[in-house]
């Protein structure tokens, strides 16, 4: 009954095949009992072609039995199918259990072809959809234009087998890419680090030659900066001339295949790995780093270079020798070659990537000379953490904490640090958490609370800060700054909030001193009206016994202004405003809609 029902559905989804005149329908829907999929086999006529696409083509289109929801694909048949693998198309080196299809599935779904559209969810139009895309893509293919120039540049799939407990990071970017040309040895040890096991995660410190020569140094932040492992991995490592592919745009699936791919481009990776394994003979397994240069767009210039990590076999080492030979590298040598490395043996894929700042910041960053200021973070309670996690998420890698405050279980409402840091420095778990969220952040702690002595010079040095942000809320602090006159210009914030975080409150300064008149002249009124809704609010108690009143302020409340403050800030700064700037938000709703912070009042000195 029920398969009488998907049944129906496919075939309604069938039947508008019949109007495309390149489409034949071979053989009707089938049931594979060992993949657990249906499947329809079509020919696709195109007009072009060329060696490797003729005239005529077979094709499974492979469907769930929720169709039209779950998977749909279409795959080359075995023998009169592609055989190939082309861009926009999965590795296609494999027979599918079946032994019916193979597993290079064409990419339609993602915008990849001219005329996008988004695929449709029915069961008339999706079907019909895919078939439509796939005849697009094979006339593109037939006449070479699968990508265009300017089209975002994509790797071939690398087969994963290692892919949930193993990885690989690096950073990369243009200017690293220039390091890299301007070097002449191309292969060598790489020392890694691991900073956690699940996944195992390494990530590569320093590049090598063969005599130890540092020939790239890789630059991160202060949490992956530190030793995790007291005696760094090592890991050979080759620079190729372009990506390692073969049959037009497949990733190597054996050591016979990257020997292939390699000789392709006049890199005799065999002789590589002859130098580079006398360096790892401790029978462990290590990683094998293959960098080559990439564009960022097809057609371009190169201009990064992009490791991939495979998973080398135990190299040879004591009597593991080639018959007839001794205890030595050419004994090693000569059974690497023929067992180790022999070409029909699988390579082992690692997850490999990019942790260059520019990569992680794809999905969204802020104004790049803001990132690269070096700020001071004055007072680490739960607007200024809000206001530094963003901060930090966002690309900034130079940022110092001063503070000296013990973290209570009463902060866990709304400050960003947890259970485990109750006890201890609030700036020290907080700087140890920000250096956790970016892997190129460089946080800080001074541990002391800002003050001056009688001749008004501070107890740290803040010239070498370019913005200063202030939340501590204390007056006290606003007058020591205000006692200040900096030998060259800093941006100066202060942000705090008014009861319950319903009001925020900021200054915004730019230059070698600090007047807080006009800011208090604005604020005044409203903390007037704060002071006698304090009068009659019932103040939340820290601690029992001799307790004080604590600041209410939900972590909703304090993050929306902590996310406010930020916007204010870049928005500042990108402006290059030279005026004394003083805000006053205020939260709104309308008709019990809640409408967020809104400005209400705004004060510029010159």
């Amino acid at each position: 009954m029920e398969e009488n029902l998907i049944l129906n559905k496919l075939n309604q989804a069938r039947r508008p095949l019949d109007s495309l005149s390149q489409v034949k329908i071979l053989t009707d829907w089938q049931f594979d009992e060992t993949m657990q999929v249906w499947y329809l086999r079509i020919n696709i006529s195109v007009e072009s072609e060329i060696s490797y696409i003729l005239r005529d083509s077979q094709w499974y289109l492979v469907v769930s039995s929720e169709y039209p929801k779950g998977k749909l694909k279409m795959y080359p048949d075995i023998e009169n199918g592609i055989k190939v693998t082309l861009n926009h198309q999965s590795n296609n080196s494999k027979i599918v259990k079946n032994g019916l299809w193979r597993s290079g599935a064409l990419c339609l779904e993602k915008n990849t072809l001219n005329n996008f559209q988004s695929e449709p969810h029915g069961i008339d139009d999706r079907l019909l959809y895919h078939v439509k895309r796939s005849v697009s893509w094979l006339e593109l293919a037939a006449k070479g234009q699968l990508i265009s120039d300017n089209e975002p540049f994509e790797l071939p799939e690398f087969t994963l087998r290692n892919t949930l407990d193993k990885q690989f990071a690096f950073s990369e970017d243009v200017v690293t890419f220039m390091q890299w040309e301007s070097t002449e040895c191309k292969y060598g040890i790489a020392e890694l680090d691991v900073y956690k096991s699940n996944p195992f995660t390494y990530y590569v410190k320093i590049f090598k030659s063969l005599v130890g020569t540092s020939v790239h140094y890789t630059k991160w932040g202060k949490q992956l900066e530190a030793a995790h492992l007291t005696n760094l991995i090592k890991a050979p490592w080759v620079l190729l001339n372009q990506p390692p592919v073969i049959n037009e745009w497949q990733a190597p699936e054996t050591f016979g295949d990257l020997i292939d791919a390699c000789n392709n481009q006049n890199v005799d990776i065999v002789g590589v790995l002859e130098k580079v394994v006398s360096k790892i003979r401790d029978g462990k397994r290590h990683l094998f780093l293959l960098g080559f240069p990439i564009p960022k767009y097809f057609g371009g210039e190169p201009e990064i270079i992009f490791w991939n990590a495979l998973y080398l076999p135990v190299v040879s080492q004591g009597k593991k020798t080639a018959n007839g030979f001794r205890n030595n590298n050419l004994g090693w040598w000569r059974r690497d070659k023929c067992e180790v490395f022999n070409r029909s043996n699988k390579i082992d894929w690692i997850d490999s990537e990019n942790w260059n700042q520019q990569e992680i910041s794809t999905r969204g960053k802020m104004n790049d000379q803001l990132l690269r200021k070096r700020i001071l973070l004055v007072g680490g309670g739960c607007i200024g953490a809000s206001i530094a996690e963003i901060l930090v998420r966002s690309g900034l890698s130079n940022l110092t904490i001063m503070d000296n405050d013990l973290l209570s279980v009463g902060n866990l409402s709304r400050h960003t640090l947890n259970l485990n840091d109750i006890g201890g420095l609030k700036e020290v778990s907080l700087c140890k958490y920000l250096n956790s969220l970016n892997p190129h952040a460089n946080v800080d702690v001074i541990k002391k609370l800002l003050s001056n002595d009688s001749n008004l010079k501070t107890n740290t040095d803040l010239e070498k800060y370019d913005i200063i942000l202030e939340c501590t809320g204390e007056n006290n602090v606003l007058d020591i700054f205000q006692n200040i006159n900096f030998k060259k210009k800093h941006i100066f914030v202060s942000v705090s909030v008014g009861l319950g975080a319903k009001r925020l409150y900021m200054t915004l300064m730019n230059g070698n001193s600090y007047d807080f008149t006009g800011f208090y002249d604005l604020i005044f009124p409203y903390i007037e009206k704060e002071k006698k809704l304090f009068s009659d609010f019932n103040l939340p108690r820290n601690g029992i016994g001799c307790w004080n009143p604590t600041f209410p302020g939900r972590s909703d409340d304090v993050w929306l202004a902590a996310a406010t403050s930020v916007k204010a800030i870049e928005n500042y700064f990108t402006s290059k405003s030279k005026e004394n700037l003083s805000l006053v938000y205020e939260q709104k709703d309308n008709s019990g809609i809640f409408e967020g912070y809104q400005l209400v009042e705004k004060r510029e000195d010159g």
